[in-house]
């Protein structure tokens, strides 16, 4: 009888032991899932987030558009925008340019042609502004167009002398700021989109 005492004894030690171990090995699962989910906890709360700063939701599917995406096409839209305004900018700064070495050359063959260069010169710009009135659709005196081409005629034939030249040239001078004084030049100017080659 003692003997089987001590064999249960024994037998009951074990079984504590056992049972230690194994509350030990309970007690650290437990650490370790309570780190895990702390770990999930942290990583929830950095993809709610992630998920509020893109305005997206929990419940968004692949392919949902969200604030990010929206930012992203309107940097590019700001992008080609300020491309496109660069070229604008960029030509605008070259006709400026060409037209101030345009004007400049002007100016030094105005000075170098000498007086019958002048008027032909002149004579010429007179017909260019005729043709663009005449394109806006303003009703001028044709017997401008005549005057100028029989002074061209004149020069050209050789057989009129300067200050022959240089009379009729004033008189149609004063006669073209006559008729030119009839129209509001101003708003001719504002319908220039409505004019060929001025849009």
């Amino acid at each position: 009888m003692p003997k089987r005492k001590t064999s249960a004894e024994k037998g009951l030690a074990a079984l504590e032991r056992s049972v230690r171990k194994l509350e030990g090995r309970v007690a650290k699962h437990e650490v370790q899932m309570r780190a895990v989910s702390g770990s999930l906890a942290t990583r929830a709360q950095r993809e709610s987030l992630m998920m509020d700063a893109l305005g997206l939701s929990p419940q968004s599917k692949k392919g949902d558009r969200g604030s990010l995406s929206e930012i992203t096409v309107s940097l590019l839209h700001l992008e080609e925008y300020l491309l496109r305004n660069a070229e604008r900018i960029d030509n605008i700064l070259v006709t400026l340019k060409n037209h101030r070495e345009l004007l400049a050359k002007m100016n030094t063959v105005y000075f170098k042609a000498g007086e019958r260069g002048r008027i032909k010169m002149e004579l010429d710009i007179m017909r260019n502004t005729i043709s663009v009135l005449t394109l806006a659709g303003t009703d001028l005196d044709i017997s401008l167009v005549k005057d100028i081409k029989s002074i061209q005629e004149a020069m050209a034939s050789g057989k009129v002398d300067t200050s022959e030249l240089r009379k009729s040239k004033q008189a149609l001078d004063k006669k073209f700021d006559g008729e030119l004084k009839r129209f509001d030049l101003e708003a001719l100017y504002l319908k220039r989109k409505n004019i060929p080659g001025y849009v």
